[in-house]
């Protein structure tokens, strides 16, 4: 008898299963994007929103990600900060975040969301998710578990929106806001 070993398969329709389509409110996912900062230690949240671009941005001054934070944990599904920093953020708060699945709330709002992130020692890093390139990848390959993020020139996007981020922080920016978030600036202020 030949002896096999078999191991788990991620599909990326896991990421509509968890959050994509989990989150339907336009609020909620709002809230998420603050949740991140929150957890990131920022002391200010900035939220510029053009219902006649179909624009969105959340600039926070919180800690930022490096390369590898960007890639090993936003990137990663289901990671979750409390494993490794325990239940408080190095500013003594405590998370909001638990599962690691919140930020993918963040995806089912526009065409594209670009993040671009700096540390205070560290450089701009960044990538753009294509929601329509990654409907692509889950129809066509339901078992392929990574999705290649498009590459930018972080300094030249924030320079073309006018964006400055300080010593360190997060932009996350959504460009092609779909139907469900058109709602009016004072209900997203509520």
């Amino acid at each position: 008898m030949e002896d096999k070993s078999y191991k788990f398969n991620i599909s990326l329709s896991v990421l509509n299963h968890l959050g994509r389509n989990l989150y339907r409110s336009f609020v909620t996912i709002l809230g998420e994007g603050i949740s991140n900062a929150w957890d990131a230690d920022a002391s200010s949240v900035y939220i510029y929103y053009d219902p006649e671009k179909k624009t969105l941005c959340i600039l926070d001054d919180g800690t930022g990600m490096s390369s590898d934070d960007f890639q090993g944990k936003f990137l990663r599904v289901g990671y979750t900060k409390r494993k490794d920093s325990g239940l408080t953020s190095s500013g003594g708060r405590h998370f909001i975040g638990r599962k690691g699945i919140g930020k993918l709330a963040l995806l089912s709002a526009a065409e594209t969301v670009t993040v671009v992130s700096k540390t205070s020692d560290g450089e701009l890093i960044g990538g753009v998710i294509n929601n329509g390139e990654l409907d692509a990848a889950i129809d066509v390959d339901t078992q392929q578990a990574d999705y290649p993020l498009g590459a930018i020139n972080p300094e030249a996007f924030l320079k073309e929106r006018n964006i400055t981020l300080g010593v360190s922080g997060t932009v996350v920016w959504f460009d092609g806001l779909k139907e469900k978030t058109s709602h009016t600036f004072d209900f997203i202020k509520k």
